[in-house]
């Protein structure tokens, strides 16, 4: 995968389903499909400061789309919801140490997943923006 342009770091995020599963009464659970057909399902625990706590998820696509999720789940530990928002796509990127140019969309899949669950989260909570 080296060969491919994937950093070590993106590819023992992926070997290793860091972040990957399932989780007990989270605050939030989203799904979101990107344009290329790979699939996360984002599931976060917040607490009633707006701190996530603990970011899960579950995918189906390639492995740029699972590294850029586990990079994602790992940024957003002990941030307030505000401080999600503002993830970027190079966060992620930085986080990883790299991927395939072809693969950089996965970070913009991991983001929109999160915007997604946040707007739902706080849709739900009566928070909304209008």
């Amino acid at each position: 995968m080296t060969e491919s342009g994937y950093s070590k770091k993106a590819i023992e995020l992926y070997v290793n389903n860091v972040n990957v599963g399932t989780m007990q009464n989270p605050s939030t659970i989203t799904t979101f499909l990107g344009p290329c057909g790979d699939l996360i399902k984002l599931y976060l625990r917040i607490n009633e400061k707006e701190i996530i706590e603990e970011a899960k998820f579950y995918y189906l696509g390639c492995p740029g789309s699972a590294a850029s999720a586990s990079a994602m789940t790992m940024l957003l530990k002990n941030k307030t919801l505000s401080q999600a928002k503002r993830l970027t796509e190079s966060d992620i990127l930085a986080e990883l140490g790299g991927l395939p140019k072809s693969k950089r969309e996965c970070a913009t899949l991991s983001l929109r997943t999160l915007r997604k669950a946040i707007a739902e989260y706080e849709r739900a909570q009566g928070q909304a923006e209008i």
